[in-house]
């Protein structure tokens, strides 16, 4: 009896060595395979990558171009509009003064005496260069000036012994500005002094 016992006892032992390096072998495995990096988990295409950004970038520029576009427009647009409103606004002002011009020379085929006519036409010019000047359009004044390229247009030049070179003497067609800027130039005459005598 006292043997058997003895034999069981060493079998139970046995065994249960058995199952603490069955769980040593488990928990080393379960080690090495969660250290083992993921497989299935492969790095980015660089070229996918950039495939893709190539692609965004294209779609941003082909909008903002469209954005640009439909800017332009609408500033095409606005222009034309305010081009034809300020058209717009100077035949409203100078139809008035082509009706009075048609009146008068109507009356100047009637007339008998020449004064009331020019009274007339002298009303009407003023109109008109007064309607001219709601546009900030007025005549600069070049008699006497100093001749300059910028708005005068020298059409001749003659000998003036009261006048020093280049100065105007006269003006054959009226310049304009509008506003600060030059719209038309004067057409004038422009001076130099006499040729000195020859000593005897």
């Amino acid at each position: 009896m006292r043997h058997k016992k003895k034999k069981t006892k060493q079998h139970t032992s046995d065994v249960e060595v058995n199952k603490e390096e069955k769980q040593q072998e488990n928990a080393a495995q379960d080690g090495a395979i969660a250290s083992e990096p993921n497989c299935k988990e492969s790095p980015e295409d660089p070229v996918k990558t950039l495939e893709q950004e190539k692609n965004e970038l294209a779609d941003q520029l082909l909008r903002t171009m469209a954005e640009f576009d439909n800017y332009r427009k609408r500033v095409t647009r606005e222009k034309e509009g305010l081009v034809k409103y300020g058209i717009e606004r100077i035949a409203l002002e100078i139809l008035p003064v082509v009706d009075n011009f048609e009146r008068a020379l109507e009356q100047s085929q009637q007339a008998t005496d020449v004064d009331p006519v020019i009274d007339g036409l002298k009303m009407i010019l003023k109109q008109l260069v007064t309607s001219l000047e709601k546009f900030e359009i007025k005549p600069f004044n070049s008699i006497g000036e100093q001749f300059s390229p910028e708005i005068h247009e020298a059409m001749a030049q003659q000998e003036h012994p009261d006048h020093a070179d280049n100065t105007v003497i006269e003006q054959l067609q009226k310049g304009y500005m509008l506003g600060k800027k030059m719209l038309r130039p004067a057409r004038v005459i422009v001076s130099h002094a006499p040729a000195a005598p020859d000593e005897p």
